[in-house]
Parts: C-alpha cells; structure tokens; sequence
C-alpha cells in the first residue's frame, strides 16, 4: 500500500515541477548558430531566379516565419527575404540598405544574438507562433541602423527624406488564437508627434505584450507617417531579443501531477472505505 507521506511528497514534487515551468522562459536567440556573414535570413543556398521557399526557423520552441527568394529584374538578380531574419551584426553608422541586419543600439540586448523582422509590404506580416496557446509577456525592441538613419537622415536612393516634425513610425503586434483575434499593441520606434523626445528610438526598450492576452501567434505590421506612391517609404524594420513567454507544463510533468493527484484519490477513498 502507499504511505500517506509517499502519495503527499509526489503530489509536491509534480506540483513545484508544474510551477516552475509556469514562470516563464526567455528567448534570447543564443543558442543559434549565425553564419560568418553575421546573419541568417532564410538562404538555403541553392535556389535559382524566380524561386522562393518559406521555411520558419525556431529558438527555444518558438517559431519564427522567414520567407527567401530570388528574382530578376532589368538583367540582373537579386535576393529579397521577408518574415524574420537572425544577426549578431553590429555596426551602427552604415546607412546602405546592405547594412538591413543591424541593430542601431549596436548588437542585441545584453547579449549579441537577436532577430530582425521585415517585410516589404503589410500583405505579409512577419509572424511569431508558439507551440501551445499562452500569453507573451512581451520582448525588447529596437531599431535596425538603416531604419533609424534613413529615418533621421533619409536613404541613399531618394525614396525617403528625414522624417519631419510631426513624424513617425510604428509596428503593430497582433494577437491570435486560431482565427480569432485576441488584441493588438503598438509601439512607436520613431515618434516627432510632440515637442520633446521621444524621438527616433536608439536604444533597446520593452514591448510590452501582455494585453493580447493568451495567443498561439503574433504577427507583426508596420505604419508611418512617409508614405509615398507605392506605400511606406521607411524601411519595414525593426530588432527583437528577449521574446518573454509564460511556459507551460512539459506533457510528461502534467501526467505526473495527474496520475499523482488520482493516486492520492484513490488512496484516500481505501483508508475511509468510499465507493
């Protein structure tokens, strides 16, 4: 027969396992393996013009969408990627548009290794999807450097001017459980609305994303105020590190809290004699 203490002791031990994995990991992109380049932003490496493959790629059970091709246009080729890239980049001054891979604060949030999501327009949303339904606490975002100097300078190509007085830039996450909707938060990476700072956002700050509520994915748009004939003219950028999300129960610790707290059940009704 099993001893009250037994029964007790495992019921408290599956209980704190339960606990613990309910306080909330942190994805921080340090595990990845970044390419000598300093980046990966999806390429398998073999693909030819015309072609484009979507393969997400994952950091601590999360997975984050990427989508790479190749096109051609006027004789020439070219690689274009959407969804999220990662980087360890830092380089904080280059403003050319082959610097897209790097943080403005210069390299990730306390560590090196973050990721950078980018689209070309808001028809595809970069998208962040969990492997259970939970909620995101949120993460630390910044801007990439050729967002950030285009915005305060305008770009090398002449799409973009200096944003002016009155300015902005902005992403929006949108929460999802299925097909429904749970909510959305914006921030402003950039912000000359009022009369003092913001401003243009240098450093790394925190998102926070705890009223979409509980979510299996998050996508991301972006909005501001330098639109031209084919849309937004800021680069559709911006740095993330320290994705924060409430974890739940591994399948093996619940069945272990179960079948314990059924063990213990059963016990109780043999020691009172309860059909």
């Amino acid at each position: 027969m099993i001893s009250t203490v037994r029964v007790w002791s495992l019921s408290v031990l599956a209980l704190v396992a339960v606990a613990d994995r309910a306080a909330g990991v942190v994805v921080d992109f340090e595990g990845l393996a970044v390419p000598p380049s300093g980046y990966f932003n999806g390429s398998p490496g073999t693909l030819s013009p015309g072609q484009s493959v979507s393969t997400p790629w994952t950091a601590g059970g999360v997975a984050f969408s990427n989508t790479f091709g190749i096109d051609s246009y006027g004789g020439f080729d070219y690689e274009w990627w959407e969804g999220f890239s990662y980087s360890n980049v830092v380089n904080t001054t280059d403003p050319a548009f082959s610097n897209q891979y790097a943080s403005y604060p210069g390299g990730g949030y306390q560590s090196s290794t973050y990721a950078v999501p980018h689209t070309e327009y808001n028809d595809y949303r970069p998208a962040v999807t969990l492997p259970v339904p939970t909620t995101v606490s949120g993460f630390r975002i910044a801007n990439t450097t050729y967002a950030a100097t285009t915005m305060r300078n305008g770009d090398q190509y002449g799409f973009s001017a200096p944003l002016p007085p009155g300015g902005w830039f902005a992403t929006t996450a949108i929460g999802r459980l299925g097909a429904t909707t749970t909510g959305s938060a914006t921030f402003y990476l950039a912000d000359l609305r009022g009369a003092s700072p913001p401003g243009i956002l240098a450093t790394w700050e925190w998102f926070d994303l705890s009223s979409l509520g509980t979510v299996d994915r998050i996508e991301f748009e972006f909005a501001g105020s330098d639109v031209g004939a084919f849309g937004l003219n800021t680069p559709r950028y911006f740095a993330l590190d320290d994705l924060t999300v409430a974890a739940v129960p591994e399948p093996t610790v619940a069945v272990i809290a179960a079948s314990t707290a059924i063990a213990a059940l059963v016990w109780r009704r043999r020691m009172t004699g309860d059909a």
